[in-house]
């Protein structure tokens, strides 16, 4: 199929306006029932696969676990996808947070949502340690295996979502002429922004990846993204397509606006403010990441020069390569002080 021919203007339109069917659908007859995830205690412990989904759900959520944990998906791809993550893990995590996050931020309606959410601007480090551990939970080699957390924490982040579109529909101030909250074509966004503009940005960190492995850790996104609840038109199926879906979504949602930039500046401003061992700053590197068009959409601006930057992280990457088991032992102590584990955040409000 010709580059033309797909995502077409019209059926990315439609997209905007859809969000997750199943998962609103379950959100409504939760709070309808008065069911509050965040006070019950056997939500909060539910985190492994194998645990048995407790009996003082309501019946809508006890068959939304088990309707997430029946979706098949392809293990070699799984297994592809979680190796490619155990190889890369330092220098992905660095992109997710300085490359992914903003540049999800570049879409303005998309920006809107977020900020209607407070803490996601008043508590960065929340947001950082949720995507840090859904990405670890659902990358981890036994992810989707009983005792790993994959399927838990894939169906926690999803209602999360269905919870968020709830109360800003609800809130009765959201125009739809910024398309439906949390939409499918946002999803979709989110879903590259974590693939293929991690592989872009691992290139750019001097890593060589070949298309192979590119393509590879697209379709293992794609496998996340039939449990997260993105339509399967909009899971590209190779380098290219997901090139072509890239280049519409952003040409047609990209542009400054002020929640995106509140929302680089409330992230960079938290990452600046952290011990750093490269003797540039966060949104230097972001910067260099995002490159000049996307960095002047979201109001970052750098001291440093770009061939600065380009020279200290290609070196850094040479040399301070982190094993997956070291990696993870980085990350727990790097969050110590925050809660042990987070339930990806299921609001009740948007003031939550």
């Amino acid at each position: 199929m010709s580059k033309e021919l797909l995502y077409p203007k019209e059926q990315l339109a439609h997209f905007k306006q859809i969000g997750d069917a199943y998962a609103d659908k379950v959100v409504v007859e939760l709070f309808e029932q008065g069911f509050n995830p965040l006070r019950d205690e056997a939500y909060s412990k539910l985190q492994f696969n194998h645990q048995l989904i407790p009996d003082s759900f309501p019946p809508v959520l006890k068959e939304y676990f088990q309707h997430i944990k029946s979706i098949e998906l392809d293990e070699k791809t799984l297994e592809e996808g979680s190796h490619f993550f155990q190889r890369y893990a330092q220098p992905i995590m660095l992109c997710l947070g300085l490359l992914s996050l903003p540049y999800d931020y570049c879409a303005a309606d998309g920006a809107k949502v977020l900020t209607s959410s407070k803490r996601i601007i008043e508590n960065p480090q929340k947001r950082l340690q949720e995507t840090a551990e859904f990405v670890i939970d659902v990358t981890a080699p036994n992810a989707f295996e009983p005792s790993g957390k994959g399927f838990i924490s894939i169906a926690k982040v999803r209602l999360m979502h269905a919870a968020i579109r709830y109360h800003i529909v609800k809130s009765g101030t959201w125009d739809m002429k910024f398309g439906y909250p949390i939409n499918q074509k946002d999803m979709a966004g989110t879903n590259y922004s974590f693939s293929l503009i991690v592989i872009r940005g691992l290139r750019k960190l001097g890593y060589t990846l070949n298309n192979k492995e590119a393509e590879a850790y697209i379709n293992f996104w794609n496998q996340l993204g039939k449990l997260l609840g993105l339509d399967n038109d909009l899971m590209p199926s190779n380098s290219k397509e997901a090139f072509v879906l890239e280049n519409k979504i952003s040409s047609s949602e990209f542009k400054a606006s002020a929640d995106g930039k509140q929302l680089t500046k409330s992230l960079l401003d938290f990452i600046d403010g952290q011990e750093n061992p490269l003797p540039v700053k966060g949104s230097d590197i972001a910067a260099y990441l995002l490159g000049e068009k996307l960095s002047k959409i979201l109001g970052i601006s750098s001291n440093a020069s770009q061939l600065e930057v380009k020279t200290l992280l290609r070196l850094q990457s040479f040399l301070n390569i982190s094993n997956y088991q070291q990696f993870l032992l980085n990350f727990k102590k790097q969050f110590k002080n925050e809660a042990e584990k987070t339930n990806f955040g299921f609001i009740t409000s948007l003031t939550d």
